[in-house]
């Protein structure tokens, strides 16, 4: 069969499940694991929760340690607010692209994955090929955590994981990790004539604002990790609520602060400074006149970073495959660092522009598909 086509055809049927980070995934891994099961893969899923969504791994080949895990995640961003010349979840293809909601992120190396899943199932491999579909990447990588660890600890452990998100199949050696979360300030209200018998949760957000624009400031002139873009960790604050009225001292004020901090820094080092503003130079005073006034910190997604591998030789190996002379690196975080932190030597690779994700009319050539396919079945073949 053409191998295109086959990836034309699993895209397509991929794309059609609106898989957005608020819905379940369960009907798309029912489907990938029909494909699967005939293979004779040995297949494991890892529920959430709710029980509403769930990782699946697919093992061809025996069931040994030494193999290679092909990862990607199943969900995708919504494409509400968006202008999309077609239905985003109905591929189309024209002037050698193919069109719809994840074909670049990231369905299209899933795709490609299930493409070449015959050919592996075929070979006679003395090493497995694992192909670990996760949920929730799109929230701050959440889900695929209990596969990856579990992987990390079984008698499965791979020599190497391909975490396929958008590279132009370039290979990318290392990641900036991302710490996510709320501040929440509550404040005591009351008449605006008279602030200073209250406690304003707006302008004390602002206090702890000016503090992480300090913080900002530091980063810029600290560490550095040359190949990054920029080369040193970030911080931001991009959301912010509060207050009620004009003429009322603001009760309540929260808004979301998001890092970026280049391999080798702490995350947490820097969580732990804006804690110890907030309790040492901030809340005092907020206390001092209403004890129940405070700030609180939540933590929604912590994506590690990703180092680069340590091997020489295994890096040597995947430039050669791919036809290239040097690893590169990014700013953005994805489930990479995750499997690192389980023990797995991780790097990314995977057909697409980061460019075109999210995106409305978000779209993949079918080259980069083609080009993809061709490197998974040569590392496949380093499986015989």
């Amino acid at each position: 069969m053409n191998l295109t086509n086959d990836i034309t055809r699993h895209l397509a049927d991929l794309v059609a499940f609106p898989t957005v980070s608020s819905a379940s995934n369960l009907d798309l891994i029912a489907h990938v694991e029909t494909i699967l099961q005939p293979l004779g893969a040995h297949i494991r899923r890892f529920p959430d929760a709710s029980g509403q969504k769930a990782n699946l791994l697919a093992t061809i080949g025996p069931e040994t340690s030494g193999g290679i895990i092909f990862s990607g995640h199943t969900d995708v961003v919504p494409t509400q607010g968006q202008a999309w010349s077609s239905d985003p979840f109905v591929m189309r293809e024209a002037d050698g692209r193919l069109f719809g909601r994840g074909t670049t992120d990231m369905k299209g190396f899933l795709a490609c994955c299930l493409a070449i899943a015959p050919a592996a199932a075929a070979m006679p491999l003395t090493r497995p090929i694992h192909l670990a579909f996760s949920y929730d990447e799109e929230v701050g990588c959440t889900g695929v955590g209990s596969m990856a660890e579990w992987i990390g600890q079984s008698d499965l452990k791979p020599r190497l994981a391909i975490i396929g998100e958008p590279t132009t199949m370039d290979f990318v050696a290392a990641h900036k990790g991302g710490l996510v979360g709320w501040c929440r300030v509550t404040g005591k209200p009351g008449h605006s004539s008279q602030p200073d018998r209250y406690v304003n949760a707006v302008m004390t957000a602002a206090e702890m604002i000016a503090e992480i624009s300090r913080i900002r400031e530091d980063m810029r002139n600290g560490p550095t990790f040359e190949g990054l873009d920029p080369p040193y960790s970030t911080i931001t604050v991009n959301i912010v609520h509060g207050g009620v009225a004009g003429n009322i001292v603001a009760e309540n004020c929260e808004f979301i602060w998001e890092m970026r901090i280049i391999p080798g820094e702490s995350d947490m080092a820097v969580f732990e400074r804006m804690q110890r503003f907030a309790t040492e130079k901030l809340e005092p005073a907020m206390k001092a006149i209403d004890p129940a006034c405070g700030i609180a910190f939540e933590i929604k997604a912590n994506i590690p970073g990703l180092r680069p591998n340590e091997d020489a030789a295994l890096d040597t190996e995947l430039l050669k495959l791919l036809g290239r002379n040097q690893v590169r690196y990014v700013s953005y975080g994805t489930e990479a660092g995750i499997f690192q932190n389980a023990g797995i030597p991780s790097v990314i690779i995977g057909p697409g522009d980061i460019a075109d994700a999210h995106q409305p009319d978000e779209s993949i050539a079918i080259s980069e598909l083609t080009a993809c396919a061709d490197f998974l079945q040569k590392l496949v073949e380093t499986c015989r």
